[in-house]
């Protein structure tokens, strides 16, 4: 596994969040990526409408997660009901990809994290962690079984 380190520039986003301990988000997040699929075309101003985020804020101290599935807009000139909108700023990331059926991404995960420690880079824990699906693997589409399925891992770093 060989991450890259990239500076990723100042980003605006719409879209829909969940929160909760991890079995839940693991039980919610596919009718999440549903929902957001069903609505994303009222979302005005995107910037690449095939490109998805999921951006995971995790707070480790309570054990409660949030995930926002969002497309990158424009500006914020409506956001949808229900709906929510913010800005991630500009900040250097390891980026990894990866490649292959969904049961093997905690293998991903620690490969990727091995790397890191490898490398002597330290992530930032307070930070938001960043996937972005493009048309090569979109969750609640393509089978989680696809051997085709790809998709990038951006881990924040201080």
């Amino acid at each position: 596994m060989e991450g890259t380190i990239v500076q990723v520039p100042e980003k605006h986003v719409v879209g829909l969040s969940f929160s909760g301990s991890f079995s839940m988000l693991i039980e919610h997040m596919p009718k999440l990526w549903e929902t957001f699929l069903q609505r994303q075309g009222e979302i005005p101003l995107m910037v690449q409408p095939d490109v998805r985020y999921d951006i995971s804020d995790e707070n480790q101290t309570y054990q409660m997660y949030t995930e926002y599935i969002v497309v990158e807009v424009e500006g914020f000139e409506k956001i949808p009901p229900g709906m929510v909108g913010f800005t991630l700023p500009a900040r250097t990331y390891a980026r990894f990809t990866h490649a292959g059926p969904m049961e093997t991404v905690q293998d991903t995960y620690r490969q990727l994290f091995g790397w890191l420690d490898a490398h002597g880079h330290q992530v930032d824990p307070q930070a938001l962690r960043m996937e972005r699906y493009d048309q090569r693997f979109i969750p609640s589409v393509h089978p989680r079984q696809r051997a085709e399925n790809t998709y990038e891992i951006f881990i924040p770093l201080r």
